[in-house]
């Protein structure tokens, strides 16, 4: 689901649900407290569903009942409304309304990129080059990443002495929000196809755990699946390929999707 409709959505949403409450008779504490806590709980089963990332979560969880604590404090019995109300309140709550839209925002821009067009206005001119301008996610600098390059040029190595070719097809091609064909190749040295192969492929975030794990199917040296919608973002695809005897070879590749 769309980043900005989950956001900005379920903030709309929560307001409407306060309204809905104080319209059907409710107190100003449950008609927050239920506008507060349906968005809530419902985003926490789609995150534990799909798990965008606990940043992602935390910024919802922190949006919605904001939203309603501030039509809470609005509108409750207390403040006699906000026409009575003294301006250093309505500046606080100001002020946490715009953080809140900020945050969002931030959130919104580090996982999707700025939408084209705005990007077009903002940055400069790239001779007709799309720039993705969403975070590329966390480079490890440890004692682990530094044994990553070794293992590498380790899987690398494996591959010349085999004298295996890989074509991968479709990577190049991934759209946000598309399922896409993916297609692997494999052929020894005289181009004929490397048979009794286990292939999966795996899609993560840099620096995260695999997010997609998807087994491809096929033989006879080529091997096929369907990789399911992607958010826009940098994402790299791990590619390993487990023989009968227990040696696996894993490869990976940067693939930007936008």
């Amino acid at each position: 689901m769309n980043l900005f409709i989950t956001i900005f959505g379920g903030m709309l949403l929560t307001a409407v649900l306060y309204g809905l409450g104080r319209l059907g008779r409710l107190s100003n504490f449950w008609a927050a407290v239920i506008a507060a806590a349906l968005p809530s709980a419902a985003y926490m089963v789609y995150g534990l569903m799909q798990w965008p990332g606990l940043d992602v979560i935390t910024i919802h969880l922190v949006a919605y009942p904001t939203v309603a604590l501030l039509f809470g404090l609005l509108y409750g019995t207390k403040a006699n409304h906000s026409l009575n109300m003294h301006w250093i309140p309505k500046l606080l709550i100001g002020f946490f309304v715009a953080l809140t839209l900020v945050m969002g925002a931030f959130v919104y821009i580090a996982r999707q990129g700025l939408p084209p067009n705005l990007a077009a206005m903002l940055l400069p001119d790239t001779h007709g080059q799309v720039i993705h301008t969403g975070f590329a996610g966390v480079v490890e600098h440890n004692q682990e990443a530094a044994n990553g390059i070794a293992h590498h040029l380790e899987m690398q190595n494996k591959l010349m002495k085999r004298g295996w070719q890989l074509e991968v097809s479709g990577l190049d091609g991934i759209r946000p929000g598309i399922s896409t064909p993916v297609n692997v190749l494999i052929s020894d040295r005289e181009t004929r196809p490397v048979e009794n192969l286990t292939v999966n492929l795996e899609l993560l975030h840099p620096g995260q755990r695999g997010e997609v794990q998807l087994p491809l199917t096929g033989g006879l040296g080529g091997y096929h699946g369907m990789v399911p919608s992607l958010d826009a973002g940098h994402w790299v695809a791990r590619i390993t390929l487990a023989k009968t005897d227990g040696e696996t070879i894993d490869l990976e590749h940067d693939i930007d999707v936008r």
